[in-house]
């Protein structure tokens, strides 16, 4: 969506260079260089302070880079400037549910209703976007019923998900199935979805996530091949399959290959994020018993994100 929102900017470039900076920006985010990605677009918005395109692409960069306050900021004055757009309103849900999980109690419940509130708005403004209406269903799905949330508020989601697209009908069922620990329920939604629609490449890789999920390594692999084999430049159908086969310990080279592209980018916001390539990454160094490389792998997917739970305990194992 970044690069949209960039692409929507440069429509009525304001003074000259600025299509140059927008190029630059896109392409250090696309790369993982998010504070320098930050430094163009800050710099583009204090030009251009009511572009609400530049606000937004910039309370992204904020988001990668995990300032949960400066993205609710820019995302705050993006929805101020664009109140009809639920795309902004979306963001700025997301990034009030970020901060609510970094803030103290009192104040995490105030900030749980906003991000609520800016889901049913993004829902209510584009009634058909699937990401507004996946996220306001987890939404439902976890939150405790004092700051809005209901497991009859996320199956109705569910329902409208599925009138939307019936492919991702199965998703956010099986999806409200895992939440209550229903697994084989949630299995089986997944499997009647890579049946009705064979040739879609997403169906088979969200059964292959799951079934990676539940260390079902064989089928996760089977199944993240047949992805892949449907759409070839599906980069989270490449980690699936790198990921089964480093748990299955199985054509190690060709997985170490497949992280390795990915990580050299690009990667845009419909693909892994850099910190889960290079977890990856370190866990297929480790295979191969080169740890010096798995060290510096896991401690890049920590910079991205400090908080990857999957790469500190690996990093920690190494350490000992």
């Amino acid at each position: 969506m970044l690069v949209a929102i960039l692409c929507a900017v440069m429509m009525f470039p304001p003074w000259s260079g600025q299509a140059q900076s927008v190029d630059t920006a896109t392409e250090l985010y696309q790369h993982g260089r998010f504070q320098e990605a930050a430094a163009i677009l800050a710099e583009l918005s204090r030009k251009q302070p009511i572009e609400a395109g530049l606000r937004v692409a910039l309370g992204k960069t904020y988001w990668k880079l995990r300032r949960w306050n400066d993205a609710v900021e820019e995302f705050e004055k993006a929805v101020a400037i664009e109140p009809g757009n639920g795309a902004f309103h979306l963001w700025l849900g997301r990034a009030y549910g970020r901060k609510a999980e970094n803030a103290w109690a009192l104040s995490a419940f105030g900030l749980a209703r906003k991000a609520r509130q800016e889901f049913e708005k993004a829902v209510e403004c584009s009634p058909d976007d699937l990401d507004a209406r996946f996220d306001l269903m987890d939404f439902y799905s976890q939150a405790p019923g004092i700051v809005g949330g209901g497991k009859d508020k996320a199956e109705h989601q569910a329902i409208e998900i599925a009138r939307i697209s019936p492919r991702l009908g199965y998703t956010a069922r099986a999806e409200l199935h895992a939440a209550e620990k229903q697994w084989q329920q949630a299995r089986d939604e997944l499997i009647r979805a890579t049946q009705k629609f064979p040739d879609d490449s997403r169906a088979r890789a969200d059964l292959a996530g799951f079934l990676l999920g539940r260390r079902e390594y064989d089928a996760a692999e089977t199944n993240a091949k047949k992805a892949l084999a449907l759409n070839p430049s599906s980069g989270r159908a490449r980690l699936l399959l790198a990921a089964s086969r480093i748990a299955l310990r199985r054509d190690l080279p060709d997985a170490l290959k497949s992280l390795q592209d990915l990580a050299a980018g690009p990667l845009g916001d419909g693909d892994p994020s850099f910190e889960d390539v290079y977890y990856r990454l370190g866990q297929a160094y480790l295979a191969l018993d080169r740890k010096p490389e798995a060290r510096q792998a896991l401690e890049t997917s920590l910079r991205f994100d400090p908080g990857h739970s999957g790469a500190r305990e690996t990093l920690a194992q190494l350490k000992r």
